[in-house]
Formats: C-alpha cells, structure tokens, sequence
C-alpha cells in the first residue's frame, strides 16, 4: 500500500490505494507504482488517475502519540469489524480526534482490500446550494471522481461515489473538522448497500445521530492527582504530563522534570485541562519560559474574558492551522446547539465538578426528563464530556476553559451571584437531607455522593461567606463536618465552622450545632484543648434547654477530651453519666453504643480488658442491629485489639482484616490508619519469628503515622501497643538502619497500597500457589490486571499499560472479583499479594472480608 498526495484537489486528501511493483532492485526499492486497475463496467473517467504516486508522510508522524495507545487499539478493533462500521470520534476541541484517525489510517488502511480516502472537509469547496450542502460533490471531486463526457450533465455525485465504490472494501474518513456533520447521514445510506465492505469514520465534535452509529468520545489526557504529584517517578508517567515534557523537550533539550518544579508542572497540566493541543502550545512557550512563569500568566487570563482570549483559549489562539477553537468572542453558541440548551450550558458552569442530571435539574429546578434530553444534546456536541459510574450511572463535567467563559458570560449579564445562589441552596438542602444516611444502611451511596458534592459544597460556602451570610455557612459546614472528618479533612471543618462563628450566628439551635460540630473537629486537630471552650458553651447552653440528646453528644465528646488529656476517671465519669441517662428509644440506641465503643477504649486504657471487650462487643452488636456498618468496623478494630491481648490471635486478626477493609472501602482514613497500628501489632504477636514479619510491621507502622499526620488525627482511640515500646521492639529486632528505610517506605505508601500489605496473608515458606487455587484459576490476560491493580492502578490506567480498551480491562476487572470471591479492588490486591509473601497458611484475606 502507498499514499498518493492529490495536487489539483481542493482539499488536503490523503488515498492509500494496493499497488502492484512494475519495477525495483533487488532490495525492493520501488521505481514506480500504478493505482488498482478498473472493470470494464467502470468508465475510466470515473476512475481516480493511476499514475505514478510518491509516498506523502503522515501530518503527525514527527510528532508523539502520547497516551492514546487504549484508545488506537479500540478503534482498530471496531473498524475491523467484518460487516463494516460507522464510526464517529468525537471530543471537545483540541482533544486530538485528528492526530487519532490520522494514525489509525495510517495503521489500518492496508487492511482494505481496495485501500481507503482520508478527507478533510474543512479544506474542501462545498456548494451550500445542493441539498446535502455539497457533501456528496466534494468527496466526489476530492476522489478525482468527474463525470464522462456522453452524460456528465446528468450523473449526480452521490452516483459518481456507488458508482466507484460498489463492491469496494473500503476505508473512508471524513473529518469534519469545525463543521457540522451535515449531509454524511445521506451520503453513507447512498453508497453503504453498494460496496463490498465499508467503514466510514466520522471525526468532529458532533454525532450523527443515524442508526447504526458507534459513537468512540476522545476525552482529554489524564491529569495528575494529589498523589500523582507527591511522587515524581510516578508523575512522570501521568499522560499529559509526559506529553508535556515529550513536546518541550524537543524545543528546550535541557528541560527535566524535577522535584523543583515538578508542582508547577502538575497545576499546569490541570490547568490546560490534559487537552494535548493546549499541552503542545504551552510545550513551545517552555521554550523561553519558566512553568511557573506560564502557569501565572495562564492564571491571570482565567477571570473574565474581553473578547480577545484570555487563559487557556489565548495559548489555544496562538496555534495555526490547528482545530483550536475560534475564540472565546464567539462563546458558547458556537457549538451548534439550540438557544434554550446554550443558555442551560452557561448556567451549567456554576458546578465545579462533575454533576448528574438530578442535580442540575435541581439547582435550576426544571423537570428531569427536559434536563436528561438537553444533557444528552451538550454530550453529542461535546459541549460536556461524560464518566461512567460504577452503578451505571453517568456524570457530566465541563472542561476549564468553557466553564470560564460561562461563568464570565454570566457575569457580564449580572446573573451569576442568582445562579450561585440557586447552587448553594441545593447543596444545603441536599447535604442535611443524607447526613442522616452517614448511621445506616445507606452510608456507603451517601458517603459516595459527598466525594462528588465535596467540590461544590466548597464553592458554595465561598459564595456565602463573600455574602456575610454565617447562618447558612454555619448550616451547609455543619452538615458537611461528618463527612471532612470521616476524610481527615479536620482542618476544613475547623476552618468553615469558625468562619460562621465569626460571621455570627443568631439563631440558638444553629449555633448550638455549630459549637458541638466546631468542637468536635477540634479534638483532631493539633490543639485538641482548644476545643474545652466551645463544648463547654454548648453543654451549658444544652443543659439550660434540658436537651438530653444534645447533652449526652456533647459529654461524650469531653470524654474523647479527657482521654486525649490522660485523665481517664474523668473520660470513665463522663461516659457513665451519659449512659445512665440515655433513653433506649428513638436515637438512643445509636447513641449508647458510640458510648459503648468510647468506654471500651476508656477502659483498655486503664488495664480492665474484660471489661473493655464486654463493652465493644456490645458496641459491634448495637451497630449491626443499626446496620451501621462503619461505626461497627470502628468498634472491631478496638475488640481486634483486646482481643489480640487476651492471646486469641486468630480472631483478633480475623477481626481486624474484615473492619479494616470495610473502613477502607468507606474511606474513613483516621480509622485506616488505626487498623494497620493494630494489625501491625498482631502481626508481630501472631508471626514475630520471622525478620520479614518485623519488617512488614515496620512498613505498616510507617504507613500509619503518615496517614495519621496527613488527616490530622491524634493518638485518642489507638491501642496502647500503638506506642514507643512496641516501636522500640520492632527497631530492636530489625537494627535502627532497617527499620528506618522500612518506615520510610512505609510512609510513601498510598492508603490502597498500605492496606493490601497489610491483608496480605503469612504463607508457609514452602509455600507455592496450587493449579486448584483461586489465583490459578486466572487467565493471563485476567492475571495481569490483577496484579496491576496491587499497584494501585485505576482501569484506566490498567487498560493503558496493557494497550488494551478500557471497557475491556473493566470485564476483566468484573471477572477477577467473581472468580477470587472479592468484592473489592482492595481485596483483589491482598488476594493477589498472598502467594508473594513468606509465613504461615491462614483463611484468605478476601475471605475475611
């Protein structure tokens, strides 16, 4: 196969055609070629020229195709599907559609029998005046397709086109650039029955919208992660940043990635949205410039636009001959879509994050059904890009340019203090509405649903404080204080709760939550004393009320003070009175068992063991009854331990495995952090004979005190063997130099690596997986995601590492759980580990779960 490059045409047109040698050396050099030879029922006029061709270079193949190695591998695999296929690469602007069908053309074209047309319609002359716009006369004459001299007047191009295409196995792109996609519907339906085998690729910004069409969304690079940031090996292999420092590279030679700027890089990578045109335009401005210096430049353009281009749509300006965007002056209303949905799309900008169709419906109050249909209409223009769920549902999300010329749009009609308005009042509303679901049955969909709320609740206590209004940061904080504790975000509870009390807060029973809320965050900060004042105020203020509940809530959180203090008769004193008090009915249930799980720890602290355990165990009971499943892996972890010192091992470490994975799984991080302390020190009672048992414990313990100081939490709760004599033990085993690079490494663990380590089982050394394993009964294919989840990989990322789709690496994914037993990826990696590590045969982490 060779490419031909078409001089008279009006376009930029690319045709791979098979060719046959008429001549060479014997080394192969060709010395000519000639185009595939026509049938008698052909007329040679209708035939593209067969004369002699040259080989024309890809546009992108000077350059890198960073990332896209799932992505090219999907769409080999549709476009070689027997029966033919339409296919349409969508994706916002600058996302490289292009540069993406440019490859697959060049990779995949020989695979059709009679080559195959790769065509720009941006570059061609199209006649507004033929019904389909001109479609079907461009790509005729963009073929070389004109009509013989008896009847031309009369052949229309869709003739010409069944006419050279019929019986043809064929590739046909056609990128439509800006355009719409006018007309493509009609020009497939009148050369598909035709042809052999035909596979048409449609590359634009729009579907469609015909029968038959597989919609392929291009979505940006990915960007780093705060995590992806703290490492540098592993920010180096984020896509867009390695885009970045591919593409300055080749302009600045000296450019590295390093510990210096390696922040820098991270923000400018997000704030270019991983689009790779917007990367390769700031990559040649590295070529004089700091990231630093870019990066403020590009942050200073972020407010509101002029017209001219600000942000990131001025780099994008900046590019010629590209599918960059005609600038922000056009705004929104360049995508085709309808006034009702442009206007919807601009108020869409308020969300920060992702959102769902209840939410937008609900901040702009409109009927579900009208928002699904106008979502679904941004989505086919790529106005919004999508996420899948993993409980099937769909996310919507706006890339940081258009959100900016939305929110200025909106400002300059002086509608964006009403709409962040109506934001923030959805969010208040919301947030109260499944605070109650935190102790139930529901905790998991509800904790779920924060992770997606977190961004916008932030931004719309922003908007309220900016209004002075501390009653309804005091309100919307008050509600999200529960869930920044469960995430170790203490400080921005502190933070938002102390706003509203300086603000003021009038009302009695919202200041009376904002003092119990502002105290109990501060017990997990570094000044848990400062909390005495407040909760002090507000049991004085509860007592006046004669509020029993209000009053039981607030001693149990002096109790957690006084244990932080060491003064463990106070904490007992407290704990007691408020039992003796409780009402059994109501919410008094729940209530007596936070109070249960508190005394236990209490009085593990004193020395009475039987007692504590008596105490957690009823605790377990009481949040099982309650299906509190957190507050119930909470108080295990505690009878883990008493367990653990009353010489029952197995079950100590039976129940620590299942509420540490639990804990994980409902991302209650202070509590991780606590449940690797304990297995750790189990580990060490259980399997201490071995130097590589010691050193686990010491990676755990490492991982512990790094999670414990990145959430804020104190040592309140941990178990006494949590302390310098079990750390002097484990350094006196290892020899200070071992322990301390155990501990360090310990340290740079993630939270999903540390707790895979943690529930990795002891094997015998003898040990070796069977063929009857679980763990064998994995395909390699199965087998290799597998392990590259105990990595801490994402599908996607899985799915990149291995060039395969990323739906693909998700059925893989599916069928790893079912055959391990597992339910979690959590349990996946301490299922794999097990066969890695030395020790003894135990019951399969995944089990315990």
């Amino acid at each position: 196969m060779r490419a031909q490059s078409n001089e008279g045409t009006k376009g930029t047109i690319r045709i791979v055609e098979p060719v046959r040698r008429t001549g060479g050396d014997p080394a192969g050099h060709p010395t000519r070629f000639t185009g595939p030879s026509t049938t008698a029922s052909r007329s040679p006029s209708r035939s593209p020229s067969t004369g002699p061709s040259t080989h024309q270079r890809a546009r992108y193949a000077l350059t890198s195709r960073v990332g896209r190695e799932a992505e090219l591998a999907d769409l080999k695999a549709r476009a070689a599907a027997p029966n033919g296929q339409i296919l349409t690469l969508t994706g916002p602007v600058g996302v490289g559609k292009s540069r993406l069908a440019d490859a697959l053309f060049e990779q995949i074209c020989g695979d059709f029998a009679d080559g195959g047309r790769y065509v720009e319609l941006d570059m061609l002359r199209l006649v507004d005046t033929d019904p389909d716009g001109g479609l079907a006369r461009a790509v005729a004459e963009a073929l070389e397709l004109t009509p013989d001299g008896a009847d031309g007047a009369d052949d229309a191009p869709l003739d010409l086109l069944r006419d050279h295409l019929g019986g043809r196995d064929f590739l046909l792109v056609l990128d439509c650039g800006n355009r719409p996609p006018h007309g493509i519907a009609g020009l497939w339906e009148a050369v598909a029955a035709v042809a052999r085998r035909l596979c048409l690729l449609t590359v634009g910004t729009q579907v469609l919208g015909m029968y038959g069409e597989h919609r392929v969304p291009l979505l940006p690079l990915a960007v780093p992660t705060p995590h992806d940031t703290a490492d540098l090996g592993r920010l180096g292999q984020v896509d867009s940043v390695r885009l970045l420092v591919d593409r300055t590279k080749a302009v600045r030679p000296g450019f590295r990635l390093t510990q210096e700027n390696r922040e820098t890089v991270a923000r400018l990578c997000r704030t270019l949205d991983g689009l790779p045109l917007s990367i390769e335009l700031a990559a040649s401005r590295l070529k004089v410039s700091s990231p630093r210096a870019l990066l403020d430049e590009l942050s200073a353009g972020t407010g509101v636009n002029t017209g001219a281009g600000t942000g990131v749509l001025a780099l994008a300006g900046a590019g010629v001959g590209t599918e960059a965007a005609a600038g922000p002056g056009a705004g929104v209303d360049t995508l085709g879509l309808p006034p009702a949905a442009v206007e919807l799309l601009v108020r869409l900008g308020v969300f920060t994050e992702s959102f769902g169709v209840a939410e937008a419906a609900g901040v702009f109050e409109l009927p579900l059904d009208v928002t699904r249909q106008a979502l679904e209409e941004m989505v086919d223009h790529s106005a919004l890009l999508t996420e899948e769920q993993r409980d099937g549902s769909i996310r919507f999300w706006m890339l940081r340019r258009s959100r900016a010329e939305a929110l200025a749009h909106l400002g300059r009609q002086d509608a964006l203090g009403p709409v962040r308005a109506d934001h923030a009042i959805f969010f208040v509303r919301q947030l109260h509405g499944i605070r109650s679901e935190l102790a139930g049955p529901g905790q998991a969909a509800a904790l779920e649903q924060f992770g997606h709320w977190h961004q916008d609740v932030l931004a719309a206590l922003e908007f309220l404080a900016g209004t002075g209004n501390g009653e309804a940061v005091a309100t919307l904080a008050t509600a999200a204080q529960p869930y920044w504790l469960l995430r170790g975000e203490a400080e921005s509870a502190t933070h938002w709760l102390s706003a509203a009390l300086r603000l003021g807060v009038e009302r009695l029973r919202v200041r009376l939550a904002t003092l119990e809320a502002f105290g109990e965050a501060l017990l997990l900060t570094d000044d848990p004393m400062g909390a005495r004042p407040w909760l002090e105020e507000a049991s004085a203020a509860y007592t006046e009320l004669a509020d029993g509940p209000g009053i039981a809530t607030v001693r149990r959180h002096l109790a957690r003070l006084a244990q932080i203090e060491r003064n463990l008769p106070a904490a007992e004193n407290l704990l007691t009175l408020v039992l003796a008090d409780l009402d059994p009915r109501g919410g008094g249930q729940w209530c007596r068992g936070a109070v249960l799980a508190r005394l236990a720890e209490v009085r593990r602290d004193r020395g009475d063991t039987a007692s504590a355990a008596r105490h957690a165990t009823e605790a377990v009971r009481i949040f099982e009854r309650a299906e509190d499943a957190r507050s119930a892996a909470r108080a295990k972890l505690t009878l883990a331990g008493l367990t653990g010192a009353q010489g029952d091992y197995d079950r100590a470490e039976q129940l620590a495995c299942r509420a540490l994975l639990l804990l994980h799984d409902r991302g209650d991080l202070p509590e991780v952090a606590r449940g690797l302390a304990v297995l750790a020190e189990l580990l060490t009672h259980k399997y201490g004979r071995t130097a590589a048992v010691w050193e686990r414990a010491a990676r755990l313990l490492g991982a512990a005190d790094a999670l414990r100081r990145r959430v804020g939490d104190t040592l309140a709760g941990q178990p006494e063997a949590v302390s310098p004599t079990l750390l002097g033990q484990v350094g006196e085993r290892m020899g200070h130099s071992a322990f301390d690079t155990a501990w360090q490494e310990g340290g740079r663990c993630t939270p999903d690596e540390a707790v895979a380590l943690a529930l990795a089982s002891i094997e015998p050394a003898g040990h070796r997986p069977r063929p009857t394993d679980l763990v064998g009964s994995l395909t390699r294919r199965e087998h290799e995601v597998a392990m590259l989840v105990t990595e801490g990989l994402t599908n996607r990322e899985v799915a990149r590492r291995l060039g395969i789709a990323e739906w693909t690496a998700v059925n893989h994914m599916r069928k790893v759980m079912q055959k391990l037993g597992c339910t979690s990826r959590v349990q996946v990696a301490g299922r794999m580990l097990r066969p890695l590590t030395q020790g003894a045969s135990a019951p399969a982490a995944a089990g315990r779960g």
